[in-house]
């Protein structure tokens, strides 16, 4: 038993490069539970931002959650630089020059586009509507609808979502000795994209 042990901790060991040890690790409860919460921040956006464009009015009524999310988005990107990164083989990369080299030739410009808070900062130049009342010409407000659909990179992260239930599901498959058909994630992915779909062309007709 206790050569098992050894065995499972050298292996886990052998599963680790680099020597930054403070960085976070990926697969760790805590990173799940962070990626879980930016996901569900995502489809939120996803909902909420046609309605936002579609009546100026609602986007007054969604002003202090979205600004709420924007902060939590930069907070996501500053804590993608502290993050190790599953490597090839399901190495755990824990190296943080290789990280931030990584993530900088990777999702950063998507990730940094869609955290800034135009709304605050297109209110503050005074070209957003405030209290209702519209303060810049029609040019400037189609603009900024324009500049608000850059949040949608932040789609091309939702797949760490769909990683963690796949992740769940194996583990449930192993716990319970039970095997869940490969095309379930796929199945939930396109039933997740119908629904918004069909969401944006009935807020856009």
């Amino acid at each position: 038993l206790v050569k098992k042990v050894l065995d499972a901790h050298q292996k886990k060991k052998d599963m680790i490069e680099g020597e930054d040890m403070w960085l976070i690790h990926p697969l760790s409860p805590e990173h799940a539970a962070w990626d879980i919460l930016v996901s569900l921040l995502i489809l939120l956006t996803v909902i909420t931002m046609p309605l936002s464009l579609g009546w100026e009015e609602l986007n007054e009524l969604f002003y202090d959650m979205n600004l709420a999310v924007d902060f939590i988005f930069m907070l996501d990107v500053i804590i993608n630089f502290c993050t190790g990164i599953v490597g090839e083989n399901d190495k755990i990369i824990m190296d943080a020059e290789y990280v931030r080299r990584n993530y900088l030739t990777g999702f950063f410009v998507t990730d940094f586009c869609s955290s800034v808070p135009l709304d605050l900062i297109l209110r503050s130049a005074g070209i957003d509507s405030v209290n209702g009342t519209v303060t810049g010409t029609k040019q400037s407000l189609k603009m900024l609808k324009l500049l608000r659909m850059a949040k949608l990179f932040r789609l091309f992260r939702i797949n760490r979502l769909f990683q963690h239930i796949k992740r769940a599901v194996m583990a449930i498959e192993e716990a319970l000795n039970i095997r869940v058909s490969d095309g379930f994630t796929k199945l939930m992915r396109l039933g997740i994209g119908a629904l918004v779909l069909a969401h944006w062309i009935g807020c856009f007709n």
